[in-house]
Parts: C-alpha cells; sequence; structure tokens
C-alpha cells in the first residue's frame, strides 16, 4: 500500500519555519512542560486554564481578574499566527480549531509556540496541492480570507466565554484584544515591510461585517518617515495594562489621545529605523 504524501498543511509549516524559526508550528500532539491542549482552554475556573491565569497573575504582580483576563487575551491572541502566516505565505487555512491545536507557555504565562495535531486545511480549488485527501477546498482567494476570519471566530467563542464566566471582563473587551492581534499579523506579513498599506484593502475584507469581530476590529493608520510606511492600530478595548505596577497607557490603546499616539508612534518607528541595518530582510 502506497504511503500517502505528505499534507501541503505540514509543507507549508516546514516552509515558514525556514523563513522565520519564529513562526515555527509544530505537527501532531505534543507533549512535555507548558502545554495546553486548546479545548483545556474551554473552562477557566480549574484546571490547567485556571493555573495558567494565576502564574499571569503572580508574574504581573496582580490578583485583579479582569485585568488578568486581559493580559491574556493579548497573548493568546498572538498564537493567531499559526492560521493568519500560512494563509498570506502559503494560500492555506488550516484547521486551527480549538480542538486540533495546543498552545505552550512560558512559566511566566507568556505564548511560546503552537502546534497543530491533524495537518488538515482549505485551499482554494484548483491549486494543485488542493487533491491531498486533508484539503478541502472553497471557490475563490476572497472566500479562503473569510475562511480564515471563520476559523479563528469559532477557535476563539469559547475562550472568551471562558474569561468572561472567571472574570467578568467584558466579551467586547477581550474581542479587542484578539482583533488587534489579527491584523497586527496581517499588517507585519503583507508587503516588503518599507511600505504595509497593502494590508488596508485585506484588513478591509477580512472584518467586513456586522458582528462582534466587525464592531470590535481596530482603527487602522499610516504614519510615513523618511520614504517608510507603517500602519498602526487603535485598540478597540484597552488592555488594562496601565493597572498593574509600574505600567502605563499603551499608545494603540483607545484611552489616549490621536495626537499623542501619533507622536508616540511616529518616535517608535524612527528609532526603529535608526536601528535597522543595510540590507535587513522585512520578512
Amino acid at each position: 500500500m502506497t504511503e500517502p504524501s505528505t499534507s501541503p498543511v505540514a509543507e507549508i509549516y516546514a516552509a515558514l519555519r525556514a523563513l522565520n524559526p519564529s513562526w515555527s508550528v509544530e505537527v501532531g500532539r505534543p507533549d512535555g512542560r507548558g502545554w495546553i491542549a486548546g479545548g483545556q482552554l474551554r473552562v477557566a475556573s480549574n484546571g490547567p486554564f485556571n493555573d495558567l491565569l494565576r502564574r499571569i497573575g503572580k508574574s504581573a504582580g496582580t490578583g485583579d481578574r479582569r485585568t488578568i483576563a486581559a493580559s491574556f487575551a493579548l497573548r493568546y491572541g498572538w498564537s493567531s499566527a499559526m492560521a493568519v502566516a500560512p494563509l498570506l505565505k502559503g494560500s492555506c487555512v488550516p484547521d486551527a480549531s480549538l480542538d486540533n491545536i495546543s498552545l505552550r507557555f512560558h512559566e511566566t504565562g507568556f505564548f511560546e509556540r503552537s502546534a497543530i495535531h491533524e495537518a488538515r486545511g482549505v485551499m482554494v480549488a484548483g491549486d494543485p496541492r488542493a487533491t491531498h485527501p486533508m484539503i478541502t477546498c472553497v471557490p475563490d482567494a476572497h472566500q479562503l480570507l473569510r475562511t480564515l476570519r471563520a476559523v479563528l471566530m469559532a477557535q476563539a467563542t469559547p475562550v472568551v466565554e471562558a474569561l468572561y464566566d472567571w472574570s467578568g471582563f467584558s466579551r467586547k473587551g477581550t474581542w479587542g484584544m484578539l482583533t488587534s492581534s489579527w491584523a497586527a499579523h496581517v499588517t507585519n506579513l503583507i508587503g516588503d515591510g518599507r511600505d504595509q498599506r497593502p494590508a488596508m484593502p485585506v484588513l478591509e475584507a477580512f472584518f467586513a461585517g456586522d458582528d462582534v469581530v466587525a464592531q470590535m476590529q481596530p482603527t487602522v493608520y499610516a504614519l510615513t518617515h523618511a520614504g517608510v510606511t507603517h500602519l498602526y492600530q487603535r485598540r478597540a478595548s484597552c488592555c488594562r495594562i496601565y493597572l498593574l505596577p509600574q505600567m502605563a497607557l499603551c499608545a494603540s490603546c483607545p484611552l489616549v489621545s490621536h495626537e499623542e499616539r501619533r507622536a508616540r508612534n511616529l518616535d517608535w518607528m524612527q528609532t526603529q529605523l535608526e536601528y535597522d541595518r543595510p540590507g535587513r530582510r522585512w520578512n
């Protein structure tokens, strides 16, 4: 009997890892310290998810559950790169449903890496790779982008509910953290890094709708310095980081004035460009 070929999803993850080690995603069910199976994120009142939240609070020096929930939401949001990068770099949306993933967190609670259990995915019909038995198809690239949106929203919905039940932190507040991370991944992965404006139409198509994801999307705007144009955000909700010891409002917080936000982001952009090495690869 002929062995089935490697799933295109696994091949895409291998290619991403070769491009940038920080995009590494394990294929298979991981074991070892720090891993939480996605299904365990449905309950925050006990078990591994509760242990993680308590570690985050201890590391941050707070017992305020709403602040801990907001902090976790930011960390969890960054894990969405496991779904965003394969679409933007490999024209594929992996099956990132909650029961098909595991996430690894540092002892202090920071997100480290992710794993996909079964390398299933979705591609556009007609893609030569789409004949693999672990691939299903959609008609066109627009539907593939909307598939990514649906996958991320379905994955996150039980986590949002679990955080709300445990902490009372508003559901919309958590969605504001997540959409900010999703938008940041799209912004950073499209274009050559010197002009991020090509990400704007993708973000508009991705967030289009009238549901909570559309309502809580960040406001994205462009800033230009020394011939380089980057996109920055005004989040739809506050991450509450300013409530932690020796912390302040971040530049993307909705509580910061737009004038201050622009000035802080321009300063940051100038600092980045000053330290940028000639010939550096942006992506």
